[in-house]
């Protein structure tokens, strides 16, 4: 019989907490990435890429999405989505207004009353209020809806 013994130290490691069920899209031509401190590493991720979210940080009053180890999207470059596929229905009376993953309103898009539609995100305004997602780029306000059907994904 003979024994082994190690002159290693025991080293206790961290794990970065991921927040559940969140992901980030790049939402400009290409999104720089940028480390903890804030600084540039000169590396570019496309349009349309999505990440899974680690954490957010705060740099200078703007937030900053984790998408790897001290790699971080800028929120000016990204925003940050729940899946949740599901049919939902406008209640509204009146055609109900239609704005892009900024938040920002569109003057050439608005949905008609009593229609159905597709949607398989959600995302958030500041003070927390949900936007589904009903085409490429395009949200409507949950209060405007009503959820027909839960769709699940395999």
């Amino acid at each position: 019989m003979s024994f082994v013994f190690s002159i290693l130290s025991v080293q206790s490691v961290k794990a970065e907490s991921v927040t559940s069920g969140s992901y980030v899209e790049v939402d400009t031509s290409k999104a720089e990435l940028y480390n903890s401190l804030g600084r540039r590493l000169d590396i570019y991720e496309p349009k349309n890429s999505d990440w899974y979210l680690g954490k957010i940080i705060e740099i200078s009053g703007k937030d900053f999405y984790q998408v790897a180890t001290d790699e971080y999207l800028s929120e000016e470059d990204s925003y940050v989505y729940h899946n949740r596929p599901e049919i939902v229905t406008v209640t509204d009376d009146s055609d109900v207004p239609v704005y892009n993953s900024k938040l920002v309103e569109s003057t050439s898009v608005a949905l008609a009353p009593g229609t159905s539609w597709y949607s398989d995100r959600v995302i958030y305004a500041a003070g927390g209020m949900p936007f589904v997602r009903v085409a490429t780029d395009e949200y409507i306000g949950m209060w405007y809806v009503v959820q027909q059907k839960f769709v699940q994904r395999i």
